[in-house]
């Protein structure tokens, strides 16, 4: 499939594309175009998220592109920034959701994570076979993290427990994993933590009446005494 110019590129970046991107950037906005942009107004007016997408946006490799364990093929900065531009043109709701997924949740454990939680988690991120989500915001911080993160980890034996809340997390309502981010109460240093949505104790509730990027599902997620190992 021939990878066609779009008029604004105004510096040329196109040519500092390999012929493998062109090809792998080509499908990928003939498929977005097919299966992707008939139904996202729908979706849009009922504020809701397509999950039959979903498959669309992974199958083809399009998740997980800036790690060795999940990339398709050797690839730059600026395909994988257009490979966003890409998303972004067809809808800002879809493209967040691949932020999230690639480069929020799958980001976290792929620059954070154990060598053991990087074998487990970024290939079934970047397949599919596991949503995730990226809970650092609180309802009274941002992404503040030095000063205003609130929720809470404590040791116990080899277990910690997460208290706290947090707002606005994308893909959260929907998503099989979470990366938490709390602060030690030993001694406040900030720590991530993957948790199952499914833990006791871990509750999302979706945030109704968004005016922008309505299908994106934003939730306030609730901590109480959530156990990880």
């Amino acid at each position: 499939m021939p990878f066609e110019t779009i008029a604004g590129d105004f510096y040329g970046f196109e040519n500092l594309l390999t012929d493998r991107e062109k090809e792998f950037i080509a499908t990928l906005r003939a498929e977005l175009e097919a299966e992707v942009k008939p139904i996202v107004n729908e979706y849009w007016e009922k504020a809701e998220f397509p999950h039959q997408i979903i498959d669309v946006l992974h199958r083809n490799g399009a998740i997980g592109l800036g790690f060795p364990e999940t990339a398709a093929f050797e690839n730059s900065a600026v395909f994988r920034g257009w490979v966003a531009l890409e998303l972004a043109r067809i809808d800002a709701s879809v493209s967040t959701y691949v932020g999230v997924q690639n480069g929020l949740a799958l980001g976290a454990v792929g620059v954070c994570g154990s060598d053991e939680q990087r074998a487990e988690w970024l290939p079934k991120l970047a397949s599919g076979e596991v949503l995730g989500a990226f809970g650092l915001t609180e309802p009274t911080s941002g992404s503040d993290s030095a000063q205003g993160l609130k929720t809470v980890a404590t040791r116990d034996g080899d277990n910690w427990i997460l208290n706290g809340s947090k707002r606005w997390i994308g893909n959260a309502t929907f998503s099989d994993i979470t990366v938490i981010w709390a602060k030690s109460a030993e001694d406040g240093q900030v720590k991530g933590f993957i948790v199952p949505n499914s833990t006791p104790g871990f509750t999302t509730t979706k945030i109704e009446g968004k005016q922008s990027l309505r299908i994106v599902q934003n939730a306030d997620i609730t901590l109480e005494n959530v156990v990880v190992p």
